[in-house]
Formats: structure tokens, C-alpha cells, sequence
């Protein structure tokens, strides 16, 4: 008996530890949200009353002024079809999969006119199914941002190949910041900088 204990302990042992290292080896690159919102003084603001949608390429995000941003599609919508008739692209975008979910939220940080963020892809067939992006941009002005580059820590490339210009579109009906995944999380609250501990 004492023996079937032993083994069941081991196997339970060897089944869970992975998982528990895979969850903090999936994260250990996030870590923009111990640092302060803005970095240094600019002249340089994002606005947190819409979203900001691809006009070159594809892609929409939103911004929140506790330093919380959510990806809201990478890959959708095509900016062109989306800036033709605006409403009806926003209603299209609000039916995405992701709008209002607790999946591919992340921070930002300005510098000046620079802008870095991190987020958490998605994918449920993966090992790390929250891996780390990390997007690195500038501010044109406060309706514009050029990111240069999203570069995948897990998948080790960058997936821009041609900067990607994203332009304001403002709506009160943008996703609840508060259902990002790791709000409550131990970790998260633990180390969360002070500049961060605002409204959402």
C-alpha cells in the first residue's frame, strides 16, 4: 500500500510539475506592468476613448489609462475594408471571437514619443497557450500609431514585415478591461506598479 501511495505521489508529481513551470515559463517575458505607465515627459498622449484600427495593414487595439491594452485581432480587420465604412466595421469587429473575452490582454509603456507593449496571444493547442507578444511602436500624434514591430517570444520571430500604421476610431463601446485574465492573479497584483493602481 504504502508503495502504491509512493508511485501515485511521483506520477502525480511528474504529470504537474511541468504544467506549474510551464505557467510561469509561458510569462516570465512579461513584465511591462512593474514599470510606470510613462517613462519619461512627453508632449505624446494615446487616447483611451475608442480603439485604434489598422489603415495599412490588419489588426485593431484598445487602450485604458490604468496601462492595460487588449489586441483585439491581429489579423482582422483588414484596415482598408474597415476605414471604407467605419460602423459597419466596428459592428463587424465587435462580433470577434475575442471582444469581450478574458484572452489577449497585455500593457504598455510610453517613452517619449515610443511606445512598448506586451500582451498575451491565444491559442488552446499550444503548450504555452498565453504566450508573450511584444510590440514595439511609435506615436505619430494622439490619433496615430506606427508599430514596427510584434515579435513572438515563444514562436522567436517577429511577425511585421512592413510597418503597421494604425489610426483612431472613438466609441465608448470598447472591451472591459476588467476581465483581463491576470487582473487578480497573485503575481500580478504583487508587483503591479504604483502608476498602474488607477481607475480602468
Amino acid at each position: 500500500m504504502k508503495k502504491f501511495q509512493c508511485n501515485l505521489f511521483l506520477l502525480s508529481f511528474i504529470i504537474f510539475l511541468p504544467s506549474c513551470c510551464g505557467l510561469f515559463f509561458c510569462r516570465k517575458q512579461f513584465n511591462i506592468f512593474k514599470e510606470p505607465i510613462i517613462t519619461s515627459k512627453s508632449n505624446y498622449t494615446i487616447k483611451t476613448d475608442g480603439i485604434y484600427v489598422s489603415q495599412n495593414s490588419s489588426g485593431s487595439m484598445a487602450f485604458y489609462t490604468n496601462g492595460i491594452m487588449k489586441t483585439i485581432a491581429s489579423n482582422y480587420p483588414e484596415g482598408k475594408d474597415f476605414w471604407e465604412n467605419p460602423e459597419t466595421g466596428f459592428d463587424d469587429l465587435k462580433a470577434f471571437w475575442n471582444y469581450n473575452s478574458k484572452e489577449t490582454w497585455g500593457n504598455y509603456t510610453i517613452n517619449g514619443d515610443s511606445i512598448k507593449m506586451q500582451k498575451f496571444g491565444w491559442n488552446g493547442m499550444e503548450f504555452c497557450s498565453r504566450s508573450v507578444y511584444e510590440m514595439v511602436g511609435k506615436i505619430l500624434n494622439d490619433s496615430t500609431i506606427i508599430l514596427y514591430s510584434d515579435y513572438s517570444f515563444w514562436f522567436k520571430y517577429d511577425l511585421i514585415n512592413k510597418p503597421n500604421i494604425f489610426g483612431f476610431y472613438p466609441t465608448n463601446q470598447k472591451p472591459d478591461s476588467t476581465k483581463a485574465w491576470f487582473n487578480n492573479r497573485r503575481w500580478y497584483k504583487k508587483d503591479l506598479h504604483e502608476s498602474r493602481k488607477v481607475k480602468k
